[in-house]
């Protein structure tokens, strides 16, 4: 067929998909399945008029769903998942994922085998292909319905994730079949070290691919065009490099990619480019979803189909019991074993009538090879089976929500609707009483029209109750803090990292909140992920010679990155507070005086910051809001020029000047000054040394920071250096048994770890720090290099370990 007709009528059947949306708006079936429905007339209609003729070359082809539906259908999914939820619920989802359909693809393959006359592996190839879920349908049902978070998270990420195994585990199997081998211990062993690499090396490659990217569009400092161009290239090169270059799962290497973007990728660029991008990724998925399915419909004779009900029935009921048999069954065993929240048997029930088949089984099976015996038969099969599941379980999929009561509103949502309904009274009353004053609309007209709105609006805007204001008032500041989260990181005031790190503890906060109790400003929500991670990291290089140099940076790092958190605490706290104070709501003074709490504490640790670090502290501040200066001139600007509210050239010259200044900025990094020479001098151990002595050693010495609670040196834990504290307080405390106790004090001018230089490297003591502290660190080669010349120092240290063995009990 030429190109142009094969375009003509893709655009012909496009335009019949939107318009039929439009004509069946207000009817109950699921757009995906009208579609089927509008192919299997038009397959019918081709048949019998000879204009529609070319429609019969219209049919689906692997190809064309592996290469051009399903990565743009995969990586919408993927994009659109809630990626907090998906990990909560990563669990059961991948027990549906692979170990149910594993389940599912035998016990299908048993029942084929005993109705079919087909052997066993092909019996299971079916199996496997035919048990992969594609809930569009549903998913469309869900956002129309309002269904919970959970259930859409459970039944999508079930289908991204088992799309993935089904592929594997059919090409695994038709490898088995066409290569004649013999299903025995060693092929089977094969076959699962090949599933586990496949999978695992989708999820690497798509990984690897959405993290270029990422940094890509972040170095390049990319625009929306830029964002949206390789959205689509991270798309169809994840899933193509995976799948056909290096054989490994496509569909698991695009939604790792989508993921990535959506979590790493999209939270890194100054511009909010979401909101377009789920946009965009909408229409290109709605394409894909009305091209798919129409030609789903034009694929299916349904004369074949009918002369075969019998054997469609016994299979769809097969298919039916093994997956009750695995959603009934693994999921509240896998919620039991790992103590994740259960799963209703309510949200169960829609999972397994919810198990629709879709394009993909259909592609699956057409790239059966013809020479393959009963390959006919599977395709008749598979067709009748997602016929039947998006003609009856798709159809009754509403019905049964609805007596499953899933489409009702939980608490917070009826409190929304109550707030929605009284915002609306309020301003449609307004802009009857605007006009009105402005002589638009009489005394008369006004009455009426108020009485319309109040019939209609009034009757549902009802006062909260006190436990939903406190839950109402909660959730506006964590959307408050949020919104100024975003602006400090978009200013520059704030890095990536900050900006992550504060958003996982407020949405930590959120999650364990309870609306029947206050939420207290001490209430312990406990470390994050990332200060984990930091710990951690920390640990393993604090004591470490060769990571010295790296150890400073990295701490440097620390204090910006705390500076930035506490910045960030004042600014979201005077948002919260600014806002309650303005809006004068009813019983919100406690939310008042929270956020005024939280506004002067964090100040306080600023103002202790700027105490113990007055230069640096300047100079920081002084570079930071520099930054964040001209990044807002810029946001402004940019602004100006996209709203045509200034010219191309005006806007090219201002910017040039804007850019090159932030670059000069970007480029200059601030560094803390010590006097380290001054500090050695005073400490009592090298009160003997001349000043070439001194000077060689502060040569050697690295000024380190180290933050209010960080563990400086771990008793048990081997180390050789030397600390003498420039500024800060720090506490030793010894382990014994199930106690720990505090054995000594450390302020300016103090030092500890002097036993690691006569030989004893495991620590007998844990020191930390007590507020954000400074330190000299000398290694034990720096300080015996100099002890061999000068017989004092060694003479000085075991005075001092004598001296400190009579205050405690000793360490080092």
């Amino acid at each position: 067929m030429p190109v142009s007709d094969t375009i003509l009528i893709s655009m012909g059947l496009l335009s019949i998909a939107i318009i039929s949306a439009g004509l069946f708006r207000r009817s109950s079936i699921p757009f995906t399945v009208l579609l089927v429905i509008i192919g299997l007339v038009l397959s019918e209609l081709a048949n019998n008029f000879a204009f529609l003729k070319p429609l019969e070359q219209f049919q689906l082809t692997p190809d064309l769903v592996f290469f051009v539906f399903l990565p743009a259908l995969i990586f919408e999914s993927g994009l659109s998942l809630n990626a907090r939820q998906l990990l909560k619920d990563l669990t059961p989802i991948l027990t549906l994922a692979v170990p149910a359909l594993l389940i599912s693809t035998t016990l299908v393959g048993i029942g084929a085998w005993y109705l079919l006359d087909i052997n066993f592996l092909t019996a299971l190839l079916f199996g496997a292909l035919i048990s992969a879920t594609d809930p569009v349908a549903v998913v469309a049902l869900f956002k129309e319905l309002g269904a919970p978070l959970r259930l859409n998270v459970l039944v999508e990420g079930e289908s991204l994730f088992n799309d993935a195994t089904a592929i594997v585990v059919f090409t695994i199997l038709l490898t088995m079949i066409t290569q004649d081998t013999q299903m025995d211990l060693l092929a089977t062993g094969s076959a699962i070290i090949e599933f586990f690499r496949v999978f695992l090396g989708g999820i690497f490659i798509g990984a690897l691919i959405g993290f270029i990217v990422s940094e890509l569009l972040y170095r390049l400092h990319s625009n929306v065009s830029a964002v949206l161009t390789m959205s689509i290239v991270a798309a169809y090169a994840s899933f193509i490099v995976g799948e056909h270059l290096l054989h490994v799962s496509g569909v698991m290497a695009t939604v790792s990619a989508a993921v990535v973007l959506n979590v790493y990728g999209l939270t890194r660029l100054t511009h909010n480019v979401k909101p377009i991008l789920s946009e965009t990724w909408e229409f290109i998925g709605l394409i894909a979803n009305s091209m798919l399915f129409l030609l789903v419909g034009l694929s299916i004779n349904a004369i074949t189909l009918f002369h075969n009900l019998d054997l469609i029935l016994m299979i769809v009921i097969v298919i039916m019991l093994a997956r009750a048999a695995t959603i009934y069954s693994l999921v509240p065993a896998t919620t039991y074993i790992f103590k994740l929240p259960k799963v209703s048997l309510a949200y169960r029930h829609i999972m397994w009538w919810g198990g629709l088949k879709g394009g993909l089984a259909i592609a699956i099976v057409l790239s059966i090879p013809e020479t393959l015996p009963g390959r006919d038969l599977l395709i008749t099969l598979t067709l009748g089976v997602v016929l039947f599941t998006l003609m009856v379980n798709a159809l009754s999929i509403r019905p049964l929500m609805q007596k499953l009561k899933l489409d009702r509103l939980n608490h917070d949502e009826k409190d929304e609707l109550k707030q929605a309904y009284s915002q609306a009274l309020q301003s449609s009353k307004k802009m009857v009483e605007d006009y009105q004053q402005l002589e638009l609309i009489d005394k008369t007209l006004a009455q009426q029209l108020n009485h319309q709105i109040e019939g209609t609006l009034n009757k549902e805007a009802k006062q909260l109750n006190k436990s939903s204001r406190v839950r109402r008032n909660y959730l506006k500041s964590l959307k408050i803090e949020l919104n100024t989260l975003n602006e400090l990181y978009a200013a520059g005031i704030i890095n990536q990292y900050t900006l992550t790190d504060i958003r996982h503890t407020l949405q930590l906060d959120r999650d364990s909140h309870n609306e029947e109790h206050k939420k207290s400003d001490n209430k312990p929500i406990g470390k994050s992920i990332f200060q984990k991670i930091e710990g951690k990291l920390l640990k393993s290089i604090r004591e470490k010679d060769w990571a010295t140099s790296w150890l400073k940076r990295y701490q440097t790092i620390r204090l910006n990155q705390r500076i930035q958190r506490d910045i960030a605490g004042v600014a979201m706290s005077k948002a919260v507070a600014d806002y309650f104070s303005t809006n004068q709501i009813k019983n919100d003074n406690n939310d008042l005086q929270l956020a005024q709490h939280r506004l002067k504490r964090r100040q306080q640790r600023l103002s202790e910051l700027q105490q113990q670090f007055p230069q640096y502290y300047a100079d920081f501040i002084h570079h930071l809001f520099a930054i964040a200066s001209f990044k807002t001139a810029q946001i402004k600007i940019e602004d100006n020029f996209h709203h045509g509210e200034m010219g191309s050239k005006a806007f090219n010259k201002i910017n040039q000047t804007i850019s090159a200044t932030l670059q000069l900025l970007n480029d200059t990094h601030v560094n803390r000054k010590t006097n380290i020479k001054k500090l050695i001098a005073i400490v009592p151990l090298f009160r003997q040394l001349s000043d070439q002595s001194i000077s060689i050693l502060a040569k050697q010495a690295q000024s380190i920071t180290f933050l209010k609670d960080d563990i400086i040196i771990g008793q048990g834990e081997k180390g050789s250096s030397l600390y003498i504290i420039e500024q800060g307080v720090a506490f030793a405390s010894i382990q014994q048994n199930e106690t720990k106790k505090v054995v000594a004090e450390f302020s300016a001018g103090d030092f500890f770890g002097e036993m690691a230089l006569l030989g004893d490297h495991v620590r007998s003591a844990t020191v930390t720090a007590k507020s954000t502290i400074t330190l000299l660190r000398l290694t034990e080669k720096d300080v015996l290099s100099l002890a061999d010349q000068n017989h004092d120092i060694k003479t000085n240290l075991s005075q001092a370990i004598k001296q400190r063995s009579k205050k405690t009990i000793g360490f080092n």
